[in-house]
């Protein structure tokens, strides 16, 4: 989500398109975007507090956020917001052309073959700085006030892990996965399936797989993700 505490924040944007100027207001907030003004990660305002901002009607604002996220400088998830992707590969067109086909079972069964093995690079790769993405991560998955923002930092801690090996194809993999989350399928289930007691067990294995990259574990890293995934699979889909 958005941080309080970085300075670009508090600059104020640029002057606003015309109203209607879906093509202007895409450029202006491309540039924005590129800029120091939002972090990659970050949630960007509401479609409404576009549109209160730059003067133009919310239809103006979703059509250039949707230009925005073709040309992959955002990525926008239902019931979640809008967030700054990073850059590099789009994960579904290099990896899942038919993505929109997968369903999360499957993809859950990716992730059970492909997370465990993942982990160990990353105890051999990690810098201080993907520690510190990692321990925010787990900070805001700790302080999520529902669901979907647990869900949001849950996606961002596993995407962290990925960037800590340092390898933009398993970034790239992991991403293409990723991109069952953004479906209306996997937010229900999650819904259905997401009690207090499975968010505070999915924190406490999230927090152990943190620690045990620090410790430069590989083995235990191997182990816990392995546990942690068959886990989800166990309370999404009693399997």
């Amino acid at each position: 989500m958005t941080s309080d505490t970085h300075d670009s924040e508090a600059a104020p944007p640029t002057e606003g398109p015309a109203r209607g100027d879906a093509e202007s207001l895409r450029k202006l907030l491309g540039r924005e975007i590129g800029s120091s003004r939002w972090r990659v990660g970050d949630k960007l305002p509401t479609e409404r507090e576009l549109g209160e901002t730059y003067g133009v009607a919310r239809n103006t604002v979703r059509r250039a956020l949707q230009v925005l996220e073709q040309e992959k400088l955002i990525v926008r998830h239902v019931g979640r917001g809008t967030f700054k992707a990073g850059s590099g590969l789009s994960a579904e067109d290099a990896f899942l052309p038919s993505a929109g086909s997968l369903s999360p079972a499957s993809v859950v069964e990716c992730r059970l073959i492909f997370e465990p093995e993942m982990a160990p690079l990353a105890v051999a790769r990690a810098t201080p700085l993907d520690f510190e993405r990692l321990a925010a991560c787990l900070k805001g998955g700790a302080a999520a006030a529902n669901v979907e923002e647990f869900e949001h930092w849950d996606g961002a801690l596993h995407e962290a892990i990925a960037q800590a090996t340092h390898n933009q194809t398993i970034v790239a993999m992991a991403r293409a996965l990723a991109v069952v989350r953004t479906r209306g399928e996997w937010g229900q289930l999650k819904a259905r399936s997401m009690t207090p007691e499975h968010r505070r067990a999915l924190h406490n294995q999230h927090t152990t797989i943190v620690a045990s990259l620090q410790d430069r574990d590989r083995d235990a890293a191997r182990t816990q993700m392995r546990e942690h995934i068959l886990y989800v699979r166990s309370y999404m889909f009693g399997e």
